[in-house]
């Protein structure tokens, strides 16, 4: 199987590109930051997409500190409703970086 091409002076995208780098997962970022604390059927409705799609990315971004699940992954959530939003700090920090890596800034 090929390896993934990396030209010379990307390392500083790869990260940002990981995280982001997917339909879903910007859509999640858009909805949480357009309407935070909300539950993953929220998401699901507003992105037209059932919560099989939607729920591995979410966990990836929760991974990533992208998104902030109250309560957390990390707690016992025995039926309690869980709702996300958007680490907003985090988001700023892949956006420069990113830019930084295509000479925006």
């Amino acid at each position: 199987m090929p390896r993934l091409a990396q030209p010379a002076g990307s390392d500083d995208a790869k990260e940002p590109v990981a995280i982001l780098g997917n339909l879903v997962k910007t859509g999640i970022v858009r909805v949480l930051r357009a309407d935070p604390d909300v539950t993953i059927k929220n998401i699901c409705d507003a992105l037209d997409l059932g919560p099989t799609t939607v729920q591995p990315y979410l966990a990836e971004l929760e991974a990533a500190g992208i998104v902030i699940a109250d309560p957390p992954r990390t707690e016992a959530r025995k039926g309690a409703w869980v709702k996300y939003r958007v680490n907003n700090e985090a988001v700023t920090d892949l956006y420069l970086r990113l830019g930084l890596a295509i000479g925006e800034f």
